[in-house]
């Protein structure tokens, strides 16, 4: 979301941006430059999403997505009112699903604007996938209770927008396949290229030392902790057996220290004040994903540096880097013998480095990215 702001901002474009404060979520508004909070005119709106057995069994009584309804608050819809009755805006542009149950308040007070849906991935999938995944009879059903409802909200949204941003050609025909036929532009996650471009020096290939390889993800997201656990579980054991000098390194927004300390070649270093300083010590971003939908972002970043990445075909999905040569990705039953390959010869890391950060500035630019969604908006807005 940052990304695409600073992509419209790079391209000259006034942006206002409302945003809710979650306590998941938090806004630190005094952490925030003060240049950016001019140039966006940030304002956050605390709102509670926290579980409500009430709200819970109303949604439940009434058919409706509980996923959806908790990011519904009155005051919330106020602030929205109060800032479209300020000024009029061309395009009013809804990251996530999320925030689409104000979209009738928009078009009161902003009945001229296009009303845009950045799609960061299908929703319902992420929960599909749980509850395929779970062993527990009852969160079975309440799972898939919660993913279903949630499809069809997904699905009859779409009626109320005007136009869908999607993060990737991959999910853009997810919608055509539901036969939305509006104005679709696809908009990839974005870096800063010019910063990128001055460069992070490259890793030499480890000569006299083992492959030092790492994960940095948060560990409050179920997709992540479910593939670290994997990962630990059905593919380190055999790994570090045919390379016992060889290092994982663990750190990530709520990883308990105490996990996996006694683990062979695992070092958890826990939460970590500053993950880009962490991130550059290592050689090889494993992210071992086995459930998720869209983009993962920290792929991208991690290219952009130029650390290479070893992952699965979640891991790989919507980044159309699959035969770019640029990072090892497989089936999850593969991952293991991907990773002993690497070891094998660390000599690639090198040209796997060069590689990624050469294809994520070309890529992955977000005043690119922006200025191509500007055009599209241009072409489409009431302007």
């Amino acid at each position: 979301m940052d990304a695409m702001t600073h992509g419209f901002l790079d391209n000259g474009a006034e942006v206002k941006v409302l945003t809710a404060s979650t306590h998941k979520h938090p806004i630190l508004m005094d952490t925030l430059d003060e240049r950016y909070l001019h140039s966006t005119d940030l304002e956050a709106v605390a709102i509670e999403t926290r579980l409500d057995l009430r709200d819970a069994y109303v949604a439940f009584m009434n058919g409706d997505s509980y996923n959806i309804s908790r990011f519904y608050a009155h005051h919330y819809a106020m602030v929205v009112k109060q800032a479209l009755s300020k000024k009029r805006y061309d395009v009013v542009h809804l990251e996530s699903l999320y925030t689409t149950p104000y979209i009738d308040i928009i078009r009161q007070y902003a009945p001229n604007a296009l009303i845009s849906l950045r799609s960061h991935n299908h929703e319902y999938q992420i929960w599909e996938q749980r509850w395929k995944a779970s062993r527990n009879p009852l969160y079975r059903v309440i799972l898939r209770h919660l993913s279903k409802t949630l499809e069809r909200y997904e699905r009859e949204v779409l009626e109320k927008v005007d136009a869908v941003v999607s993060i990737s050609d991959r999910e853009a025909q997810g919608y055509r396949d539901w036969g939305y036929a509006g104005p679709i532009h696809v908009a990839g996650f974005g870096i800063d290229a010019s910063t990128h471009a001055a460069g992070h020096e490259l890793h030499e290939p480890p000569t006299s030392r083992p492959v030092r390889m790492f994960h940095l993800g948060a560990m409050d997201w179920g997709p992540n902790r479910e593939g670290v656990e994997w990962f630990l579980t059905s593919v380190w054991p055999t790994l570090v057996d045919r390379h016992p000098s060889a290092e994982f390194h663990l750190a990530g927004k709520g990883l308990d220290p105490s996990l996996y300390v006694h683990t062979p070649g695992v070092v958890n270093h826990g939460e970590v004040p500053d993950a880009e300083a962490f991130s550059t010590q290592f050689d090889l971003l494993v992210v071992p994903l086995l459930r998720g939908a869209g983009i993962r972002v920290k792929i991208v970043e991690a290219m952009a540096k130029g650390i290479p990445v070893a992952t699965t075909g979640k891991g790989v999905a919507g980044l159309d880097l699959e035969d770019q040569q640029c990072i090892v990705h497989g089936p999850p039953e593969k991952l293991g013998d991907l990773l002993d390959g690497i070891l094998n010869q660390p000599e690639q890391l090198r040209t796997m480095a060069e590689r990624s950060r050469d294809i994520a500035i070309e890529r992955f630019d977000r005043k690119r990215i922006g200025r191509e969604l500007m055009l599209f908006y241009d072409a489409h807005a009431q302007l």
